[in-house]
């Protein structure tokens, strides 16, 4: 005698939602969703098998049987799941679609055109408030206030489950254990210490240099803006990193590395919503060959930089070096911490520059009031021989206005960055989140906030000088994130933005090219969590510097 139908649709069932109750309910599982995933297409074909030849059970009737014990389990399950997160969920009371709140895979839907993920946040903003319900068990917080209380030095969040989606590749970026982070922080802050800083100065300002003379033997041709910036960075990066560039700039020739850079952040504009789908796609042969391709080159920067011998310690120079120091039974994980913050280093270390170079000139282009400006007030830094000294240029006001402005109004992670409430919740504004809640402070909308800023969607780099009063909120400002897990290279970035900025504009008038406006540059950008700019055509003409 054999289960009915009935009974077998009754027992997958029953399976199914105390699965939920029991297992799914509680605590993380999306490092476990590959094997999860690979155990949902191996058991129906083993409970199939089995059935089939344990039994005296028919082909078709064995297949029928597993086919509604699948289909009862599973929709089992996700009745479950679902009915809990609308009705019962702790979350239930914070506004959002209703969609959201169900599953994020319809998130990850919206996402999918465009990768516009900050775009469609600052929708839902507008339309559902401050605090929005942004997932099952995600708050999206556009409260300024929110920004310290998930960024800041004293916050008691830690990362939320995102920084688990590369496992087991790990690197300093993504260590949710705070003790890990702040013991490879450490080793990390010596490549960008004062001291370091100043031996980077003269390999900065050459590369400067060397942009401003390929531009000026492409005089009065539209030139592709954001190409040659990226060109610029990724010099650069080579160079502090990896103690060898990669003469995109001397050759003006596009390199592999950044499509390769693109096509392993790229998953990540529709996957940041679901760090399981992402574990899933990089452990699928084939799915995830891009960010698997670009993985690999980076190991293998790593690999050619151990061959040099480096006069002057770079970045990796202090990498390696505690590396090596590590006790033989730590080597295997360090080296493998080594490969991944060679990813870190390329992705932070270029894309986000090339992005603010991009921006800012095309504001330069769009309003040369600005240049005008900066010429009035870079003229006196400039020395005897025609350059410019990093330090000097720090006291630059209207210079450093325009780089916060841009910042703002362009953040290279405009979705901001996830984190996870401490389990006894945390209180925003009078708002109680919940623990174990994942929440994000959206970067892009929260530059842009009325309540923060006047006139917040104009470009008014004296707000950050001349003019304090327009900046109601300074809480709002992180366009480097803040605390333990702010930007390591930020003082680094800072002197590349000077530099290139000042030596470009004291020596070439700046146009947009016919027909450009730079609508591509500001809608066509994509959120891959970094920003993925778009191109932006401009005119650079030589000046006669006087």
């Amino acid at each position: 005698m054999y289960p009915l139908p009935l009974q077998v649709s009754a027992y997958a069932g029953a399976a199914g939602a105390l699965s939920h109750w029991t297992y799914f309910m509680h605590g993380e599982h999306h490092v476990q969703a590959p094997k999860l995933f690979r155990l949902a297409l191996l058991l129906p074909i083993l409970a199939f098998v089995g059935t089939w030849q344990l039994t005296d059970l028919g082909l078709l009737h064995a297949a029928n049987l597993t086919a509604l014990a699948v289909l009862s389990y599973f929709t089992s399950l996700w009745t479950s799941i679902i009915v809990y997160r609308v009705v019962f969920h702790r979350l239930r009371k914070f506004p959002g679609p209703f969609m959201f709140s169900a599953s994020k895979l319809w998130h990850v839907y919206k996402l999918l055109p465009r990768s516009d993920n900050y775009v469609q946040l600052d929708k839902l903003h507008k339309k559902y408030g401050d605090f929005v319900r942004t997932g099952p068990s995600e708050i999206t917080i556009f409260d300024p206030e929110g920004v310290p209380m998930l960024l800041g030095p004293g916050s008691k969040c830690t990362k939320a489950p995102w920084y688990d989606s590369s496992l087991p590749d790990v690197s300093m970026h993504l260590l949710r254990d705070k003790a890990a982070h702040d013991k490879r922080r450490r080793i990390w802050d010596r490549g960008f210490s004062a001291k370091a800083l100043r031996q980077y100065e003269n390999r900065i300002l050459g590369y400067s240099k060397e942009l401003a003379l390929q531009l000026s033997r492409r005089t009065g041709k539209a030139i592709n803006a954001a190409e040659w910036f990226h060109f610029y960075s990724f010099d650069v990066m080579g160079d502090v990193a990896f103690g060898n560039p990669f003469d995109l700039l001397k050759t003006g020739k596009h390199h592999f590395a950044l499509d390769l850079l693109c096509e392993g952040m790229k998953p990540l504009g529709v996957l940041t919503p679901i760090p399981w789908m992402f574990c899933i796609l990089i452990s699928i042969p084939g799915l995830s060959a891009g960010f698997k391709t670009f993985v690999a080159w980076c190991a293998e920067q790593v690999k050619e930089r151990k061959k040099i011998e480096m006069e002057v310690p770079d970045v990796m120079s202090w990498l390696i070096d505690a590396t090596a120091k590590c006790e033989d039974s730590q080597r295997r994980v360090e080296e493998e911490l080594l490969n991944s913050d060679s990813r870190l280093i390329v992705v932070a270390g270029s894309d986000t520059t090339a992005a603010t170079l991009t921006y800012m000139f095309y504001h330069l282009a769009q309003e040369p009031s600005h240049v005008s400006r900066l010429r009035e007030e870079i003229r006196p830094l400039r020395g005897a021989d025609g350059e410019f000294s990093v330090k000097d240029l720090q006291s630059a006001d209207h210079l450093n206005g325009i780089i916060n402005e841009t910042l703002r109004l362009h953040p290279p992670v405009p979705s901001g960055t996830l984190r996870l409430t401490p389990p006894e919740g945390t209180t925003i504004s009078g708002r109680f989140i919940p623990g174990n809640t994942t929440v994000v402070s959206p970067t892009w909308t929260v530059g842009r906030l009325e309540s923060c800023y006047e006139r917040p969607l104009e470009f008014i780099p004296e707000r950050w000088y001349s003019k304090p009063e327009m900046i109601k909120n300074k809480v709002a400002f992180a366009p480097f994130s803040l605390g333990p897990y702010s930007c390591v290279g930020k003082q680094l970035a800072l002197m590349e933005l000077r530099t290139v900025v000042a030596l470009l504009v004291s020596q070439f008038d700046i146009s947009f090219a016919p027909g450009e406006d730079g609508t591509r540059l500001l809608t066509d950008s994509k959120d891959y969590f970094t920003i993925s700019i778009s191109d932006l055509y401009l005119v650079f003409t030589p000046r006669v510097v006087v």
